[in-house]
């Protein structure tokens, strides 16, 4: 194992911990990859693990094909989605994926999500929602790279009835990118809910 490779699962192992910590992703659900820096290499969350489990032995190291490199058992049954985002998006190294509640309610009925929190306009903009049936497979995989194309820049996206995939330069960036996503899906939630209180009254 390389330096570059003990490095990438370092910073992997700390966002797991901060997001299972945090409540963002419980039981064995969700998923994060990172890729090392200038090369096709990426490591990924190995399949049925829970982020509270992750360990320097466990995670999986495979090439942009899905080649499994190092490490025991399977990678994370997104590893499809993952790798089409890293194959059309070079600025990427971090992909982390929840299942958080909040974004997952307020997909079912919106086209995307408009931060209405100053920080969370500026830092991410307009978060569209994927409406694709299937999940992990070759279908989603085809619509995300249409939804990239489209949208170059794109830091964050939900997948309806899925969940979240925030993307950064960095996986630690990624993962604040998601609880952001979060953040911003319980406020517009809570801003609906106020508006409906007021009609009641």
């Amino acid at each position: 194992m390389t330096d570059d490779i003990k490095n990438v699962k370092k910073e992997l192992l700390a966002c797991a911990r901060r997001a299972y910590t945090i409540g963002l992703q419980t039981g064995n659900g969700g998923n994060l990859s990172a890729r090392v820096a200038g090369t096709d290499t990426v490591v990924i969350k190995g399949s049925g693990h829970s982020f509270g489990e992750c360990t320097m032995d466990n995670l999986v190291t495979v090439n942009l094909e899905g080649e499994i490199i190092e490490g025991p058992g399977k990678p994370s049954r997104e590893i499809k989605t993952h790798l089409a985002i890293y194959r059309l998006r070079p600025d990427v190294d971090g992909i982390f994926h929840s299942h958080s509640p909040w974004a997952i309610a307020y997909a079912e009925d919106a086209d995307a999500i408009v931060p209405l929190a100053l920080h969370a306009q500026s830092k991410l903009g307009a978060i569209p929602i994927l409406k694709v049936d299937g999940h992990a497979d070759e279908t989603v995989e085809k619509a995300v790279e249409t939804l990239l194309k489209a949208n170059p820049d794109l830091k964050a996206f939900i997948q309806a009835k899925h969940g979240i995939f925030g993307m950064a330069r960095t996986i630690t960036l990624a993962e604040h990118h998601a609880e952001l996503v979060e953040e911003t899906a319980q406020i517009g939630w809570l801003v609906e809910l106020k508006k409906i209180c007021r009609q009641d009254r």
